[in-house]
Parts: C-alpha cells; structure tokens; sequence
C-alpha cells in the first residue's frame, strides 16, 4: 500500500482558482507579460501554492491549454474510439472558441521567441492527437496517401482561417469548412 505524503489535500477550489486565473491572465497580457505572482493574486492564494502544483510558468500554461472543455472532444483516447464526424465537430467547436483561438496567438506569438515553448505545446497537444486524427480520416483517402500532408493541410488550413477569420468561424462554418478542404484532398465518407 502506498504511503500517504505528508501535508493538507490539495484544495481543489485553489486549483481551479489558479488555473482559471492564469487562463485570463495568459489571453489577456501573453505568457511573457503573466508572472506567477499575478497569477497568484488574481487567485487569492499564495506564490508557493502556485508553485506547489505548477514548477514553471510554462507547466501551468501547459494545464491552462487543456483547460476548454471543448478540447474534451479532441482527447486521444476519446478520439480513437468516437466516430470521426465527432473528432471533426471537436476541432470546429475548439477552434470557432474566441479564448482558444486566442491562447492558440499567444503561444504562437511567445514561441517565435521561445522555440522549447512550441517544442513543448507539439509534444503535449498536438501530436498525440495528430496521430489519432490521422487514424480517424485513413479510411476516408486511397492506400498510400501521405496522411501526415493531408493532416497537415487540413489543420493549416483550419487554424489560418481561426486565426485570420473570425467573423466566420462558428462551429457549423468550421466544420463545413473542414469538410470542403478534406474533400478537396480527396476524402471519401
């Protein structure tokens, strides 16, 4: 039996508290611009409770990414057993979310500075879904198709027009947008 480690529980209030902090703080002003201390304040709790749970700025940034529910429907787990129009509906709804598209700018913006930023967000985030999401459109395209460029192309094309396009980027127009440029790349139901 495992030994019990010595201290309080952690309070799960303080740990919503800090990360629902952070995630305002990190749209509002960047992870640059966010310090521990601020994130802290904001929370009502102290620098060492922050640090407790979070050993840099960058881990804490890391649990505020997984923090939209929406990214629920992205899980790899969930991915790799749901029906891909799910997996397809996940990526609309995550990238038509405002504070998503702008938490996606701001690690964007922070790791032309920070290139183990971006390094990290690939590792964490992107690729195990990326590996799943290639799973989910593989019966849709001919044996031999090169899934990692139609991943490619359909997630670029998807981000640029979150990024550049807001004014049409409701979950339904994502959608349908990702099924033109899958079709466009040869997809079959």
């Amino acid at each position: 039996m495992a030994e019990r480690s010595a201290g309080r529980p952690r309070d799960p209030e303080a740990d919503t508290a800090i990360l629902t902090a952070a995630f305002e703080l990190f749209l509002e002003r960047g992870l640059d611009g966010t310090s521990i201390e601020q994130v802290a304040k904001r929370a009502g709790v102290t620098r060492a409770t922050v640090y407790r749970r979070f050993a840099t700025k960058e881990d804490l940034l890391f649990s505020v990414i997984e923090l939209p529910r929406t990214v629920a429907a992205l899980d790899p787990e969930r991915m790799a057993v749901a029906p891909p129009e799910e997996t397809l509906k996940g990526w609309a709804a995550l990238l038509s979310n405002g504070q998503s598209v702008q938490l996606l700018r701001r690690i964007i913006g922070t790791s032309a500075d920070n290139f183990e930023l971006m390094r990290r967000y690939w590792e964490l985030f992107i690729a195990p879904r990326r590996a799943v999401l290639k799973d989910v459109v593989r019966s849709g395209f001919p044996p031999g198709t090169d899934l990692d460029v139609v991943v490619d192309m359909a997630a670029g094309a998807l981000f640029y027009r979150a990024l550049t396009r807001p004014e049409h980027n409701t979950p339904e127009e994502l959608e349908t947008y990702l099924h033109k440029v899958l079709l466009q790349l040869g997809y079959h139901l």
